[in-house]
Formats: C-alpha cells, structure tokens, sequence
C-alpha cells in the first residue's frame, strides 16, 4: 500500500487551517483554553497566539504541497 502525500497534505492543511482560526480567536477574546495533558492547567492567550501563527504557516506549506504544486 502506497501513501498519497498529495491527499494527506490536503486533510493536513485544512486541519492546520481550522486549528489557526480557532488558535487566533481564543486569543483575540483573551480567553484560556483548558489543557489537562503534560501537567498543564491551561493554554494561555499568548501561547494560543502563537500557537495561530505557527499553524497559519504549517497551513501555507501543505496547502502548497497539497494543491499547489504538480507533480512530476
């Protein structure tokens, strides 16, 4: 069985899409969002904001892959 990088790159960038979106609201309303794994009580707005922005360019790099780019 073969995997399609093109297709996983496609799911990839829509949940990388979807995850910067809700990321960038959270810390735009200043609301912590609960995070019980690790050890942590919470992501605070400021990691949520970053957290977006890494997302948005995790986004770009397999929309690219995923739609963009042909392949040979």
């Amino acid at each position: 069985m073969r995997i399609n990088w093109r297709e996983v790159c496609k799911f990839l960038s829509g949940a990388f899409f979807v995850t910067a979106g809700a990321s960038w609201y959270f810390w735009r309303i200043r609301v912590a969002v609960p995070f019980h794994f690790f050890g942590h009580s919470e992501m605070s707005p400021e990691f949520l904001g970053i957290r977006g922005c890494i997302h948005f360019i995790l986004f770009l790099i397999t929309f690219y892959f995923g739609f963009i780019k042909r392949s040979k």
